[in-house]
């Protein structure tokens, strides 16, 4: 529990007894005091004194703000909102106390609530379903901790409030390469568009002051640095199982247990089950402190368990335990033949349920008991496979996916009706498809589509067979629609699968739906909070929405789980020199990001590192050395970018037009060789219409039309096909294009800050024109 008297006053409207109910109980079930009257309206001198007295001792109060609260001009919480209020009176300035929750879309320009509650931060918890993030940032202000910056919402704001935070009206509260990622690849991307912060200081702000050409950033409430999430009462992690087995060469098979069991808990709605990848960190059982565990990872029980194979007889002993009060509630020991080993997982997964109380459907029991295959040893080449894969490299070489696919393939010849395995198949070629630099040929595409058809005549409703389905809709047919409808269908058998809610939140935003897409890359975290992938998705998404507020207090946790990232250190980093305006701070650290593990020479980083401090010399120098063939991670990972393009753009800045144009037929030559799978081909066209600016033969017209369809098109893509034809177009002559260019980039997902694209030398030519500035005034929060 809080300590005594760091209390949460919840005021409401009778009409929101419920929604208050959700948020209590999200706030006690994190160990906080909440004090939340049950009965409002009961009357009284001694309720009315209570009530007061509650007020005068609570740390913070949280009135909730509804249209039922709009609709009501009397009501006793109104008292208690305008008690609150004159409490404020007494606490020092900067002191938290008023912290308002939105439960609807009322908006706050035009809340009936006094004039003091416009001065602090409020948040959003649609449907009053708290989040996380709000969790935590309640947990922040009962410990004093100052709201973004230390500052309360600046006074008058008025009525255009929710304009000028540029949030959807309703918007979510916002909260807050990895390994198998479609989605994470956008923040290091081509040409300048890769170097994120440049040469000139912005001139209409001093330096290291916030200037007023900033989005305004997202509520203060979404800013605290999210710990693992408050554990619910039916929730579990289920750590590795232990190899009792004589053979050591029978861990794969112990693994395979501990994946089945965590899949077929994972099946029940009713149940939070944490995924493997971020389980596997604690595999050592000397080393475990099962408390820390569960809180790191935000569940309330823990399961540990050993495998024993012998012949064909297994032994598997699973105890599960309460974490918070380190109470072994069940223990239980299943000596099997082999054969049996699936009914076993289904046993398992059957007790587990049941003693947390779960509620287990007929569905949920018929897919938890599906037998995937009747052959032990094509199960055998089944979990070799899917051991091998948690360490593949999505953008590993082929051959890397070889032994792989071999094995899946072993496991389909022997059970040719082995749906789980063609479902591996599709998905691995899938990703290589969808890879530029793997194997994006139609010969690969062909093979990704033969297994994923052979899974739909084997069994067309299982949900595993709708995730193949609509992988291979995303991977292979660009379809983003079309995917994440499969998706969705499968996700009503995988209601807690981590990977399913990141691979429908990457959907989603490649259809431009940011805040639904949001939801589920964060709901991904909360299933999977140590998978790299998930949390770069997740930070990366707040910064292409521009939800920069959101982005540098997460460092304290990621950073700890992931030390030397440098793509999450760059997004911190850029995050905060949008809020700061402190560029001396914002190049420095940015200099001492590691480069990435594939730019083994560091040629990429030292290019970026001195494009970003106007050291165009420099900058051309690490693309001109012979290693650096093509950029190391670019254009979303769609194509490899040769390093010339990039050098024809700071051979014209440096007014070397010769260089210039030779770089521009060296990277036309590249763009021209081919073979480029068709979605290689919408970029590939693009690339060299403005490599043929340098070359003076641009056609602005084709240029527009081009970052027009591709924008339709991939919604991920716009901001960068935007911005990169507006520096171009900028560069090479056509003011009045770029600035339309400059105009739809700012409009809609953000590759570049305001401040970013104020310092970028390929604008030198706009910054006198004041429409140069009203554009980059106009970017909002998504």
């Amino acid at each position: 529990m809080a300590e005594p008297n760091k209390a949460v006053f919840l005021s409401y409207a009778r009409d929101d007894a419920a929604a208050a109910r959700r948020i209590a109980e999200a706030l006690r079930s994190a160990g906080l005091e909440v004090w939340f009257d049950e009965n409002e309206l009961r009357g009284g001198d001694q309720w009315d004194a209570k009530i007061r007295k509650q007020i005068d001792a609570c740390t913070l109060f949280v009135p909730v703000i509804s249209t039922h609260t709009q609709t009501r001009t009397k009501g006793y919480f109104r008292l208690e909102w305008k008690l609150a209020v004159d409490q404020t009176h007494l606490l020092a300035e900067g002191v938290p106390f008023i912290a308002p929750v939105v439960i609807d879309d009322t908006k706050e320009s035009a809340a009936v609530v006094p004039p003091e509650f416009m001065r602090v931060q409020w948040s959003r918890l649609p449907g009053a379903l708290p989040t996380p993030s709000f969790v935590e940032q309640v947990k922040r202000l009962l410990e004093g901790k100052p709201l973004e910056g230390g500052r309360p919402r600046p006074t008058g704001v008025g009525a255009s409030l929710d304009d000028a935070r540029g949030r959807a009206q309703g918007a979510p509260l916002q909260k807050g390469l990895p390994r198998w990622t479609w989605g994470a690849l956008t923040a290091v991307v081509v040409g300048v568009a890769i170097a994120f912060g440049v040469a000139r200081k912005p001139a209409p702000a001093p330096e290291n002051v916030p200037g007023p050409q900033a989005p305004a950033p997202a509520p203060a409430v979404a800013v605290a640095a999210p710990v693992a999430p408050a554990a619910g009462a039916k929730s579990i992690a289920v750590l590795p199982f232990a190899n009792m087995s004589p053979e050591a060469e029978n861990a794969f098979f112990a693994d395979g247990i501990h994946e089945d069991v965590i899949t077929g808990l994972a099946k029940i709605r009713d149940l939070k089950v944490i995924s493997r990848t971020s389980v596997l960190a604690y595999r050592e059982a000397a080393s475990r402190n099962l408390r820390k565990i569960a809180a790191d990872l935000g569940v309330a029980f823990v399961l540990e368990g050993s495998v024993r194979r012998a012949g064909q007889k297994v032994r598997v002993t699973a105890q599960l335990i309460d974490a918070r009060s380190d109470e072994h509630l069940w223990a239980e020991t299943y000596d099997r033949d082999l054969t049996d080993v699936f009914a076993l997982q289904g046993e398992l997964a059957r007790e587990i349920a049941g003693a947390l109380k779960a509620n287990l459907t007929a569905g949920e029991r018929a897919l938890i008991e599906r037998r995937p295959t009747q052959d032990s040893v094509a199960y055998d080449l089944y979990m070799q496979g899917r051991v091998l894969k948690q360490e593949l490299s999505a953008t590993a070489p082929p051959e890397a996916y070889a032994p792989i696919i071999a094995l899946y393939q072993r496991a389909i010849d022997r059970d040719p009706a082995f749906v789980d395995a063609y479902v591996q198949l599709a998905l691995l070629h899938g990703t290589m498809y969808w890879f530029g630099g793997v194997d994006p040929s139609p010969a690969r595409r062909a093979l990704a589509q033969a297994a994923m058809e052979a899974a739909q005549k084997i069994a067309p409703d299982a949900p595993e067979t709708r995730i193949a389905q609509a992988a291979f809709a995303y991977t292979c047919e660009n379809d983003w629609g079309k995917a994440l409808a499969a998706f969705q269908a499968a996700e009503a058998g995988l209601p807690n699968d981590a990977e399913l809610q990141y691979r429908i939140g990457i959907s989603l935003r490649r259809l431009g739906r940011w805040p639904e897409a949001l939801e589920h890359i964060e709901r991904s975290v909360v299933l999977n909070p140590r998978d790299r992938s998930y949390v770069t998705t997740q930070i990366e998404t707040l910064f292409t929405m521009r939800r920069y507020s959101a982005i540098p207090p997460l460092a304290e946790r990621f950073l700890a789980l992931f030390p030397g990232d440098g793509w999450l250190q760059s997004y911190f980093i850029r995050g905060q020199y949008e809020l700061d305006g402190n560029r001396a701070a914002y190049l420095r650290k940015l200099a001492d990001t590691p480069p990435l593990p594939a730019d083994k020479h560091a040629l990429q980083a030292a290019y970026v590192q001195a494009f970003r401090a106007g050291d165009l010399a420099a900058a051309e120098k690490a693309l001109s050395d012979p290693r650096m063939v093509t950029f190391v991670s670019s254009a979303s990972g769609v194509l490899a970018m040769p390093a010339s393009f990039p050098r024809a753009m700071v051979t014209w800045l440096r007014g070397d037009t010769a260089g210039s144009q030779a770089a521009a037929r060296e990277a036309l030559a590249h763009f021209e060789a081919g073979p480029w799978s068709p979605r290689q081909q919408r970029l590939v066209n693009h690339y060299i219409a403005l490599a043929k600016c340098y070359l003076g033969d641009g056609q602005p017209a084709e240029i527009m039309g081009q970052a027009e369809q591709l924008a339709r098109y991939d919604s991920l893509m716009a901001a960068l096909v935007w911005t990169e034809s507006a520096r171009v177009l900028a560069l090479t002559g056509h003011p009045e294009e770029a600035l339309v260019c400059l105009r739809r980039a700012v409009a809609g997902g953000a590759s570049d800050t305001p401040r970013e694209l104020r310092a970028d030398p390929c604008y030198a030519q706009l910054k006198d024109d004041p429409r140069f500035e009203e554009i980059l005034r106009s970017a909002k929060t998504l």
